[in-house]
Order: C-alpha cells, then sequence, then structure tokens
C-alpha cells in the first residue's frame, strides 16, 4: 500500500487564536519503505501520524491510500478501513490487563470478523513469545508487552504501520529489538511504515529518515 500526504496542513483554533501544527507537508511512503520522522517535541510529528492513520482530518489536503482519498470516506468506512489496512502501535503497549497474551490478538480478530487464530500463534513465536501465550500482560517485561502490541498491529495483515515511539518505555537493546521486527516485517511483507522516534539508535533501521520542524517536513 502506497501513502500519499498531498500538502496538508492541521489548524487548531484557540479562541481567537491559531495554531498551526503541519504547513503544507507533503509526503510519499511505497510498500516496504521503512520511514523515520524526527524532530523536536511539539514540532508535529504525532499529528501528522494521527492524519495519515485517519485519527485526524487535515483542515486542507488530501490523504491517499493506494489512491483513495480518506477525506471521501464515512465514519464508519474510516472505521473500516483503519481496521483492515492501519496497524497501529503507540508509546504504550496499552494491552488489555485481563486477556491473556493469546486472546489479545483474538480480540482483535472477533471484532474483524476475522475467527481464524493461527495467524496469531504463528505472528507469537515469530517475535518469540510463543511461552507466554497464557499469561497476563502484568507478568511480562516491557519489551514482551511491547512485542505484544506490535503482534496485534500485525494481526489483521495490514499493509500500513504507524508507530508512535514504539521504543520511548524500552532501553536501548529492548528498543532495537523492537525496531529490528517491526523493519522486518516491512521487508518481508512488503509493508509501508512510518515510525515517529527521538531514538537515534534505531535510524539506521530505517529506509529515509525525514525532520518535522514548526510543522515543516525537512529531508
Amino acid at each position: 500500500m502506497t501513502l500519499v500526504l498531498n500538502s496538508i496542513s492541521k489548524i487548531y483554533q484557540d479562541g481567537m487564536s491559531e495554531f498551526k501544527a503541519l504547513d503544507n507537508v507533503s509526503l510519499e511512503v511505497k510498500p516496504g519503505e521503512f520511514l523515520a520522522i524526527v524532530g523536536p517535541s511539539g514540532s508535529g510529528k504525532s499529528t501528522m501520524l494521527s492524519i495519515a492513520g485517519g485519527l485526524l482530518t487535515p483542515t486542507t489536503g488530501d490523504v491517499l491510500l493506494d489512491g483513495e482519498n480518506m477525506a471521501s470516506l464515512s465514519k464508519k468506512q474510516l472505521t473500516a478501513k483503519r481496521l483492515e489496512s492501519i496497524g497501529f502501535v503507540f508509546q504504550a503497549a496499552n494491552l488489555i490487563p485481563y486477556l491473556k497474551v493469546k486472546d489479545q490478538l483474538q480480540v482483535i480478530n472477533v471484532i474483524s470478523g476475522n475467527k481464524a487464530d493461527s495467524y496469531g500463534a504463528e505472528l507469537l513465536e515469530h517475535f518469540g513469545l510463543e511461552n507466554r501465550m497464557a499469561n497476563y500482560p502484568n507478568e511480562l517485561s516491557g519489551g514482551e508487552r511491547q512485542r505484544v502490541a506490535i503482534a496485534r498491529a500485525l494481526i489483521n495483515d495490514p499493509k500500513l504501520i504507524l508507530a508512535d515511539e514504539p521504543t520511548a518505555s524500552l532501553d536501548s537493546k529492548r528498543g532495537r529489538q523492537v525496531v529490528e521486527l517491526l523493519a522486518n516485517e516491512m521487508k518481508a511483507r512488503g509493508k509501508a511504515g512510518i515510525m515517529v522516534t527521538h531514538d537515534e539508535n534505531v535510524l539506521d533501521l530505517c529506509d529515509r529518515v525525514v525532520t518535522i520542524r514548526d510543522g515543516k517536513l525537512e529531508e
């Protein structure tokens, strides 16, 4: 799946004043490409990622997924599109505390109408979690929880992966392992991926790095 951001701006209104979080941003990410976005806090990184994933609507500009304009979709269609085509990985794993590891993935299968769970077991094994399937989140390390979160993001085989500071709660070794898993997944399955990060130690794992400052993109 190719993602295209075409002249995206995002303006927040606060009473009589305006704040431009993104200023005429254009970007293309192709299948199999893993892109890193870096920049200071408050520069627009997370806003850009949220717009790319259909969680926020741009003030102006278009978001195209394989040529389909996200703005043309109804709320119901947009929700279905996110579930079907986009995998999200956040700073916190956000696992459901009362579900075992295997069920964290299965619940997504149920929501999407895909009852088969064999791929979930395959993913967990691929991420070295085959012996943790019956464990609850509080019985896992931080790195294990984040690996479960990545497996959950991949369970529907989405074509676009969006990761917002996935290493923020991890030490450098575990953080690199997590990003290596993401990068390998992009290449092996031809997915497009964007990662927002402050972690310079993982940038070599990405195909391209862009910087955002004051809402404007710099290669």
